[in-house]
């Protein structure tokens, strides 16, 4: 009996581990972080982390990915609301557009977290910030260029949302249980890491913000 106990464990340790290494080889490189957390944390790969049967607020229920997604959708981006009517006003004369250096895209590239889930292009902010003394020159030029031309690269507008459970929660299968994570291109995070220095900057050469202030 326990020879066969014995064989039987074996069996599914072998199979294990012949479809783990199956589905590393046929894993698309941008998928090795996923494989990387499941190997570190085997539990998140379990049924325990997947998103459970939903029931939104009239008892409606979600159980296939396409109507968990749709449940999703519709929390966490409502309709607009309509924006108030504002009076007419006077609006100063336009300031010329921002201007950075190498060293300001060095910089923001720098102050990124290198181990954050990359966008779409799968391109980590680890290899952007590995190799940053070659990116920012380049970078350089075409985030000055977005500046002049007030562009913003259509492929950096593109997100990946992915779902968290918020911790604490003793139900997940509401939709308000979850909040969104987007996972944005580096190259975004740069262009509007520096925006963001610059407009910093600005506003206190011009006086926008009270010297009283602090913070956020």
């Amino acid at each position: 009996m326990r020879a066969a106990k014995n064989a039987y464990h074996s069996a599914i340790r072998r199979e294990k581990r012949a479809h783990w290494r199956e589905y590393i080889v046929t894993l698309p490189r941008c998928n090795l972080y996923k494989a990387a957390k499941y190997a570190l944390n085997p539990k998140a790969s379990s049924s325990s982390s997947r998103t459970p049967d939903l029931v939104d607020a009239n008892g409606n229920v979600a159980s296939t990915p396409v109507e968990k997604a749709a449940f999703f959708h519709s929390k966490f981006f409502p309709p607009t609301p309509n924006a108030p009517v504002l009076p007419p006003t006077a609006h100063p004369a336009p300031h010329s557009a921002p201007t950075f250096t190498v060293d300001h895209v060095f910089k923001a590239i720098s102050k990124m977290s290198p181990w954050k889930a990359p966008g779409p292009t799968g391109i980590p902010n680890v290899a952007i910030s590995s190799a940053r003394t070659i990116v920012a020159p380049a970078l350089h030029h075409i985030l000055e260029a977005g500046m002049r031309l007030s562009y913003f690269p259509r492929a950096w507008r593109i997100f990946i949302t992915a779902t968290s459970r918020k911790p604490g929660k003793s139900d997940y299968t509401t939709p308000g249980a979850f909040r969104p994570i987007a996972e944005e291109e580096g190259f975004g995070k740069v262009l509007e890491s520096c925006l963001a220095d610059w407009l910093s900057g600005f506003a206190e050469a011009t006086g926008l913000l009270s010297p009283n202030q602090f913070g956020g």
